[in-house]
């Protein structure tokens, strides 16, 4: 999905990136908003550029949490499955 980049309750997984016009094009020069003088808030407002951002669900959270539970056990059974087979080698 792609929303604005100040949605509340979201995880942000890339950088905004250039500011666009309606057609997607990049926007540069006055158009930008770049002007030091000006609030880029309120141009942005005023305008018709956005941001475009990839975001994850807050919801998705546990989700997240679980799955990487699962990685991390998983290379940790490995692991002690091939100090285990290490050992014995090692001493027989």
């Amino acid at each position: 999905m792609r929303v604005g980049v100040l949605r509340p309750g979201v995880w942000v997984v890339s950088d905004p990136g250039a500011a666009l016009d309606p057609a997607g094009n990049e926007a540069r020069g006055y158009k930008c908003c770049t002007d030091p003088k000006t609030d880029p808030f309120d141009c942005f407002a005023k305008s018709d550029l956005h941001r475009e951002v990839d975001y994850q669900p807050a919801d998705r959270y546990w989700t997240f949490q679980w799955i990487e539970t699962g990685i991390f056990l998983a290379l940790s059974g490995a692991a002690r499955r091939v100090r285990a087979w290490w050992l014995r080698r090692r001493t027989a």
